[in-house]
């Protein structure tokens, strides 16, 4: 997996004092620390970074823990449930948090089970009846929640490792901020999302940009960006009929420059309005600027496409690439659909034995001046589709929609916009797996991103409580 969030995760061990009298008194405690201990040095090699480690022996510890994590937030809590313990101690650590994902381990320190196995067993191996304890009052209080069970062995703690990433991309995305340029276009109700139905759901907080305020960026962007976006284009392929190089490279210095002053991990303008690409200056498309911020990192759609720039944050983080795209048509003879859009192309997946072009953009060659966009041919190779929509048929009202295939060789020569074919994986046709695709709810645009990705999005979406459909 490919990953660029900040993996911060806060590990907690209930622990509970009535049982040191049958279990070994002080040992049973050290035993605990000496856990913790192990599980931090796992996590510190994987890359985690252990914001908060307790042991949380009563509701007072599990409150006083939880005023840390108040003021320094984490991405995911990992819960190790290793006795039976009152659920009221570790729910003193979560006390008024409704979203940030939570792991269990039901970590079981022995695999086997001596003939002399006894009251003190018992006691030691406790995972088995303190993690339902914990969980049922979990599932009562409606708070997602995964759970692994096993020894700290390399198999399972290999498991926790991968889905405590999958944890931390879900606590991502409920913190991230995401810039609206604009309202979607007129009409496009299919991409709008309402700003404060998305915090309450998802926690994403909407920063609302004045299509104006791009234009000052791109009045004001210092010479120093403006020159790290050329020096990047030198290893382009940079087409001799574009006439608008500057301009296109001013604004890419521009859109970043709002990233970083804003915060932001995504974003989704609608560039088709008087004060972009109507205006009398410059009066560009900014598709390069928001496919190279796609590859920095911060995923941007266009069109105001929020839903679709929510696809496009998760696909990224699980597949280390994202193309916003459209499904043009289907070649009913090979099975195989094309996949375009407007060059808002992320360059990290270029192919490596290709150089990335940058070109006029050829959907806009009438307008008075025309920016630029990437081009490449997509790699072939394994793919999921990845998109995001409200839906009334789940009780959170959203779900997350994946379809597997694969990135063809098949190649569109006469199209510049064309990035490559995709097929579905499904067993069922091209035309009913795109049908079953349409019918679970996704608009016109999605993200597109390198792997099979939907068990992944599965268990993010669990994270996050949202629905989840496989096609």
């Amino acid at each position: 997996m490919i990953f660029e969030a900040q993996k911060r995760a806060a590990v907690f061990l209930p622990y509970w004092t009535f049982w040191e009298s049958t279990a070994g008194g002080a040992a049973l405690r050290s035993n605990r620390f000496e856990i913790l201990a192990q599980v931090e040095g796992v996590l510190n090699e994987a890359g985690f970074v252990v914001a908060h480690l307790a042991l949380i022996d009563s509701p007072e510890s599990g409150s006083a823990t939880r005023v840390l994590t108040v003021e320094q937030p984490v991405e995911a809590m990992l819960v190790l449930q290793t006795m039976a313990v009152p659920p009221s101690h570790l729910l003193g650590a979560i006390e008024d948090d409704e979203r940030t994902p939570l792991l269990i381990w039901a970590l079981q320190a022995r695999t086997s089970l001596s003939a002399s196995f006894d009251q003190s067993d018992i006691t030691d191996l406790g995972a088995t009846v303190g993690t339902p304890m914990l969980t049922s009052c979990l599932h009562r209080m409606g708070r997602p929640h995964q759970v692994v069970f096993g020894p700290m062995d390399p198999q399972v703690t290999g498991e926790v490792l991968g889905e405590l990433e999958l944890a931390v991309v879900a606590g991502a995305l409920q913190k991230a901020r995401l810039g609206r340029v604009g309202d979607a276009i007129p009409g496009y109700r299919c991409v709008e999302l309402d700003s404060d139905d998305l915090e309450s759901a998802l926690g994403v907080q909407s920063v609302h940009i004045d299509p104006a305020e791009v234009m000052s960026a791109y009045a004001e962007v210092d010479d120093t960006r403006v020159a790290l976006v050329k020096d990047e284009l030198a290893n382009y392929e940079v087409d001799v009929a574009l006439t608008a190089f500057d301009e296109t490279v001013r604004m890419a210095a521009a859109l970043q420059m709002i990233d970083e002053d804003q915060g932001l991990q995504m974003g989704a303008m609608n560039c088709h309005v008087d004060a972009i690409r109507f205006s009398d200056s410059p009066g560009i498309t900014p598709c390069f600027a928001l496919g190279r911020e796609t590859g920095r990192g911060i995923p941007w759609t266009c069109a105001g496409d929020v839903v679709t720039a929510i696809a496009m944050f998760v696909a990224r983080l699980l597949g280390g690439a994202a193309l916003y795209h459209e499904i043009e048509a289907l070649d009913f003879n090979s099975g195989e659909f094309a996949i375009a859009n407007s060059g808002e192309h992320d360059p990290a997946w270029g192919p490596a034995d290709q150089r990335l072009r940058l070109q006029q953009n050829p959907w806009y060659s009438g307008d008075p001046v025309t920016g630029g966009s990437v081009f490449f041919e997509l790699p072939p190779g394994p793919a999921t589709l990845v998109a995001f929509t409200p839906s009334p048929r789940e009780p959170s009202g959203y779900r997350f929609v994946t379809a597997e295939g694969e990135v063809t060789d098949r190649r569109f020569s006469k199209s510049p916009t064309v990035g490559g074919a995709f097929r579905f994986a499904s067993s069922l046709s091209p035309q009913n797996a795109w049908k079953s695709w349409v019918e679970a709810g996704v608009n016109h645009h999605s993200a597109l991103a390198p792997g099979h990705l939907a068990r992944a999005v599965d268990r993010v979406a669990g994270y996050l409580g949202v629905g989840f459909v496989a096609i």
